[in-house]
C-alpha cells in the first residue's frame, strides 16, 4: 500500500500539531509505504523540524504561485476553461459536481498559460462590467488574479502514482490530491483538524488588506473547494463531533463520515517523575505565534504574579516563525517588570520540563485537538485552556474534569483561575488523576493508528 499525504506548509519544516500527527501516523504504519506534498506560497530555507521515517519514501514540494508542475505536456483549451468557469458562476445548483468536472478534465494538463491568453483577458473583463464595474480596475485585476494563481498552481501539483491520497486541508492540498485521484485512479480521504473554510472565512473577514466588496467571493470560493472536497472524497474524517456539524452544512454524506481522536503514546508522558521545587510553575507549549496568543498568556501571568510571587511561566517551543510577534512577547515581559519569572525555552523537549510544572496554559485563539493537552494530561498536570476547538469538550469531559475553560483574550478569567489552582494543591491533584484517566480511556496513540489502518483498508476494498 502507497499512501500520498497533502498538507500546506506545515510537515515536514513547521512543528505543531498537524506534524506531529503526521510523524506518528507514518512512524507508526512501518509496513506502509508513504509520500509527503508539501504546498507552499513560498520555498523553505529553514531545516526539517523532524526526522523522515524510513517508510517515507518522497518529499515533494511545490510552491503555489509557480505553475507547470504537470508530468505531461498536455494543454487544455482555454477557451473551453473558461466557458466551464462562465458556466460554474452563473450555477445556482450543483456547483461542485459541476467544479469536480472541471478539475477532473484538466488533471495533469497545462492550464497555467491561461493567464496570458487573450480569452481569459476578455472573461475577466466581463466578470469586471458585470460586478465589479464600482471598483478600480487595476485593484480588480490583481485581486483576481491572486485568488486564482494559488488555485492554478495547486491543480497543476499533479502529486505521485498512490493508492490513497490522504489530505490534511480541504484547501489548496485537497485540489492536489482530487488531481491525483483523477489522474491516477487513487482513493481520497480528507482528514480535518480544524475547518478550512470557516477558518478561512473568519481571517478574510478580519482581514483589512482586502477590500470588503472581494470578501464574498473569495469565502464563497473556499466553501466550493471544500464542498468538491465533501462531496468526491471516499471518506472524510475528523478529530471531534463538533467539526462535523459544519461539514454537514457543506453537504458531507454522512455514510463517508468518521471521528477519529488524536492519540498520544501514553506511556511516554504517565512515566515523567516529578522534580521538586519552590515556585508555581505554569507551561505556555507551542510555536510563538499569534494564533496561540502568547501575549494574553503572558498578561494572565502577571496578574497571577500579584497574587502568587514565586510563579514562574515557561513558555516552551520555537521562536522563530514569527520573529517580530516573539519580539513584541519579550518587549511585553520586561515593559510589565517579569524579566527572570517569564523563560524562552525555544524549541524543546516537553518532557525535560513537564516535571517541574505545576500548570499548562493554553492561551490560543483557535486550536483543533490539541495535542499539547492531551500530553499535559497524561503528564498529570490541570489545564486552563480556550474555549475553542475540542479543549473545553476534553478538560470539562464526563468522566472527569481535568481543568478550566475560560474565553479566549480573557485574561482576569486565566488569572483568576491560575491562582486558583496555585492556593488549591489538593484540587491539583485531583484535576491531574482526572486527567490521565480520561486520557489514558480515550486518547492513545494505539487507537488512532487502528483506526486509520483500518480506513486505509475499508477504502481500499470498496475500490
Amino acid at each position: 500500500m502507497r499512501v500520498c499525504i497533502l498538507v500546506e506548509g506545515t510537515y515536514p519544516y513547521i512543528t505543531g500539531g498537524v506534524s506531529s500527527w503526521i510523524q506518528m501516523l507514518i512512524e507508526n504504519m512501518p509496513d506502509i509505504e508513504f509520500d509527503v506534498v508539501h504546498l507552499a506560497p513560498w520555498r523553505w530555507t529553514r531545516l526539517f523540524g523532524y526526522k523522515p521515517p524510513k517508510n517515507l519514501k518522497y518529499i515533494y514540494e511545490y510552491l503555489l504561485f509557480s505553475s507547470d508542475y504537470s508530468k505531461t505536456n498536455i494543454a487544455f483549451d482555454e477557451r473551453e476553461l473558461v466557458r466551464y468557469v462562465r458556466q460554474l458562476i452563473e450555477l445556482k445548483e450543483e456547483r461542485a459536481k459541476y467544479f469536480a468536472n472541471i478539475l477532473r478534465a484538466t488533471a495533469g494538463k497545462h492550464i497555467d498559460y491561461l493567464l496570458l491568453s487573450r480569452t481569459f483577458w476578455d472573461f475577466l473583463n466581463d466578470i469586471y462590467v458585470r460586478y465589479f464595474q464600482e471598483e478600480g480596475f487595476p485593484g480588480f485585476y490583481w485581486t483576481v488574479i491572486g485568488f486564482i494563481i494559488p488555485i492554478l498552481g495547486a491543480i497543476q501539483a499533479l502529486p505521485p502514482k498512490a493508492d490513497i491520497y490522504h489530505s490534511t486541508t480541504t484547501g489548496y492540498a485537497v485540489l492536489s490530491a482530487l488531481t491525483g485521484k483523477y489522474y491516477h485512479g487513487g482513493k481520497l480521504i480528507v482528514t480535518e483538524h480544524g475547518i478550512y473554510h470557516r477558518e478561512r472565512e473568519i481571517e478574510i473577514t478580519k482581514s483589512k488588506s482586502v477590500p470588503e466588496v472581494y470578501k464574498k467571493p473569495w469565502i464563497e470560493i473556499f466553501k466550493l473547494i471544500s464542498e468538491t472536497a465533501y462531496a468526491e472524497c471516499d471518506a472524510l474524517t475528523t478529530l471531534f463531533e463538533k467539526n462535523q456539524i459544519f461539514q454537514f452544512e457543506l453537504g458531507a454524506d454522512f455514510r463517508k463520515m468518521h471521528v477519529i481522536p488524536n492519540g498520544i503514546d501514553i506511556e511516554k508522558f504517565s512515566t515523567i517523575k516529578k522534580v521538586e521545587h519552590d515556585t508555581f510553575n505554569v507551561a505556555m507549549v507551542g510555536r510563538v505565534v499569534p494564533i496561540k496568543d502568547v501575549v494574553t498568556g503572558i498578561k494572565a501571568f502577571d496578574a497571577l504574579v500579584k497574587e502568587v510571587p514565586n510563579s514562574r511561566l515557561y513558555v516552551i517551543g520555537p521562536t522563530d516563525e514569527d520573529e517580530e510577534y516573539y519580539q513584541r512577547c519579550v518587549n511585553l515581559v520586561e515593559l510589565l517588570g517579569l524579566g527572570g519569572k517569564v523563560i524562552f525555552t525555544g524549541k524543546a523537549n516537553v518532557i525535560d520540563y513537564y516535571g517541574m510544572m505545576d500548570v499548562l496554559l493554553m492561551s490560543s485563539i483557535s486550536e483543533g485537538q490539541p495535542l499539547v493537552q492531551l500530553e499535559a494530561m497524561a503528564a498529570g498536570l490541570p489545564v486552563v485552556v480556550t474555549n475553542v476547538g475540542n479543549c473545553p469538550e476534553i478538560a470539562l469531559d464526563p468522566d472527569g474534569q481535568s481543568g478550566f475553560v475560560v474565553e479566549p483574550k480573557d485574561y482576569v478569567a486565566m488569572a483568576e483561575k491560575l491562582i486558583i489552582l496555585a492556593k488549591d494543591k489538593g484540587l491539583r491533584e485531583t484535576l491531574a488523576q482526572n486527567g490521565r484517566r480520561v486520557v489514558s480511556q480515550k486518547y492513545t496513540l494505539e487507537r488512532m493508528i487502528n483506526s486509520y489502518r483500518q480506513l486505509y483498508e475499508e477504502v481500499l476494498r470498496n475500490a
